[in-house]
């Protein structure tokens, strides 16, 4: 496996520590930086190549949450925080997994070996396939179910799950918005809202910040995705 490049955001020191213990004890993983702050973060992610991102929520100025909300591609986020009742938000925003303050090595490996697995599929599913793919095996009910792009309205961000809403019902499955996105073809899919992605073919009409799917079916547009949304559509 490549080597893990990750930053440590935190701004009690104590909570820096013991991440950074945690991390000396994972092979490949590497501490490329800590700070304390999102002014710092960002700094530092504009320099170097991170992989992952521990961050703390509860900081001065700007909040974890606030700050994964900023960025257009933010790396993968493991939230820590002393606060359980964060953890709907963090899941919200794709979270790979919500640490809660003070962090035992073993829970911690937990997080590791979803970090490791999403960004082996991540992997995956970025090199180049000598045939065009028009389905995908989604885990739905303890099984693997063929997905095809074709039945696809749209897709919502539920916690670490994701919701398909097809032609013919939904299915919940269990795979984060963030890792399902890199999965399907970008010429025929585009993100919309941090909680929603939309096939082309199903968008029936655009105004204001709103996606009409078919007659009925209004979905927001987040205020980021907007141009990229437009540019896919070839809308001036």
């Amino acid at each position: 496996m490549k080597n893990i490049n990750v930053l440590i955001v935190d701004d009690e020191p104590l909570a820096r520590e013991i991440i950074q213990t945690h991390i000396s004890k994972i092979p490949n993983w590497t501490v490329v930086d800590t700070c304390i702050d999102a002014k710092e973060a960002f700094e530092i992610l504009v320099k170097n190549k991170i992989d992952v991102l521990f961050l703390d929520i509860q900081m001065p100025v700007i909040t974890g949450i606030e700050f994964i909300e900023s960025l257009q591609n933010p790396p993968l986020v493991v939230f820590t925080t002393a606060y359980s009742e964060y953890a709907l938000k963090g899941f919200e925003l794709n979270a790979v997994d919500y640490l809660l303050k003070p962090i035992s090595f073993a829970r911690f490996y937990q997080t590791v070996e979803k970090v490791n697995k999403t960004l082996e599929l991540l992997n995956d599913a970025s090199k180049p396939s000598k045939k065009e793919i028009t389905y995908l095996f989604v885990k739905h009910d303890g099984k693997l179910l063929k997905l095809n792009f074709s039945d696809i309205l749209y897709i919502k961000a539920e916690q670490e799950y994701s919701s398909v809403f097809k032609t013919d019902g939904a299915l919940l499955v269990s795979m984060h918005l963030k890792l399902l996105q890199t999965l399907l073809p970008e010429k025929q899919f585009t993100r919309i809202h941090r909680s929603y992605i939309v096939p082309h073919e199903t968008i029936t009409a655009v105004y204001g910040n709103t996606v009409q799917i078919g007659t009925e079916i209004q979905l927001p547009i987040g205020s980021k995705y907007k141009e990229e949304l437009l540019q896919k559509l070839q809308i001036t």
